[in-house]
């Protein structure tokens, strides 16, 4: 039992190892540069001229770590922040729990619940107040078949921070994608009786969206875009998501374009603006919505874009044009195989 203790003592100091600060080299501050503007086949490259040029390993490791997490290949992002919080022996702080994070994420990502549940473990072992790290130690117990430990967590999660209402909506959504969804709109519910004094518009108008009220959503996310010192993007697309639900395409599409008129360089709500467009059989304007914001090089949604806009020339009928944009797609995002079998299925039209 002594030896056992001790392993798991090592464990830990392994994990929450100091890491230096962000400041590591030229090439290495490009890497993050890229990782920020969401190119992160450039940034893998950075790190390794970095490497060449002998600068800070630890760094290189953790940004190679979050380069291979957004790119979906997990187990090459879990050896990457291991090695980062191996290489280094400084003084646990800020960015060493940052990249226990991405760690844990990269494990639940794999399924590897238990092991997540480790590194959360470690986190709240140094921080017992950290609400965050409750309330994903808690997905991850959730989503291994716990519910009574996840549920625990995150009871734990919302006594240490009772205002955070987007961390309950998570939850909500937490419990739901489980089989829970009772005891998530539950906590909605208290959360709305006990504090509503102190919600933001949008944040009620969230909150009764995922109760199911969705026509007092749509009053309160309605309100909420007409604040002057509220961040409008999150609330129309909140609203417009709601009336998406409720089936109200059109009111949904003059949302977003008005919202638009004054914010044309949105590419998420030409997104959103497309795919509802496709819903109302509007395909050339769903083409034209994907193209302007394609035009946008927004690289977070670049890739979206541009499958959206092959799909709507596919419900245009135009297999050929929709086709050739689906190759020139693959040699972008070579790794997306729901296109590759979409491209199967063009090549036959």
């Amino acid at each position: 039992m002594k030896l056992k203790t001790a392993i798991c003592a090592l464990a830990l100091t392994m994990i929450l190892s100091g890491c230096g600060s962000l400041s590591g080299g030229h090439n290495i501050d490009s890497g993050f540069a890229y990782i920020e503007s969401h190119q992160y086949d450039n940034a893998l490259e950075s790190f390794s001229v970095a490497e060449e040029k002998g600068e800070d390993a630890c760094l290189i490791h953790r940004g190679r770590g979050i380069a291979y997490l957004y790119k979906n290949e997990y187990e090459l992002a879990v050896n990457e922040l291991l090695a980062s919080l191996a290489t280094d022996e400084g003084i646990v702080d800020d960015m060493d729990f940052d990249t226990n994070y991405y760690l844990a994420e990269a494990y639940y990502k794999l399924g590897e619940y238990n092991k997540a549940k480790e590194v959360y473990d470690a986190i709240i072992g140094l921080r017992s107040k950290d609400s965050n790290a409750y309330y994903l130690r808690g997905t991850a117990e959730l989503a291994a078949g716990d519910h009574d430990l996840g549920y625990a967590d995150f009871t734990k999660a919302i006594s240490l921070n009772p205002k955070d209402y987007s961390m309950m909506i998570m939850i909500c959504k937490s419990l739901d994608e489980q089989g829970y969804g009772e005891e998530g709109r539950s906590i909605l519910s208290k959360a709305m009786e006990n504090g509503s004094d102190f919600m933001s518009n949008y944040e009620r108008g969230q909150i009764y969206f995922y109760l199911g009220d969705y026509q007092s959503a749509v009053q309160y996310l309605e309100t909420a875009s007409n604040e002057r010192d509220q961040d409008k993007e999150p609330v129309i697309l909140m609203l417009g998501h709601t009336l998406e639900t409720m089936g109200d395409y059109s009111t949904a599409c003059s949302k977003y374009s008005n919202y638009l008129r004054d914010n044309p360089s949105s590419a998420v709500v030409y997104n959103r603006l497309g795919m509802c467009q496709i819903k109302l059989a509007d395909y050339e304007s769903a083409v034209a919505s994907f193209e302007a914001g394609i035009a946008i090089d927004d690289k977070a949604m670049n890739q979206a874009l541009t499958l959206n806009q092959i799909t709507a020339y596919e419900y245009m009928g135009e297999f050929n044009l929709a086709s050739s944009l689906m190759t020139t797609y693959l040699e972008t995002y070579p790794e997306d195989e729901t296109a590759i079998r979409e491209n199967i299925f063009l090549s036959t039209r």
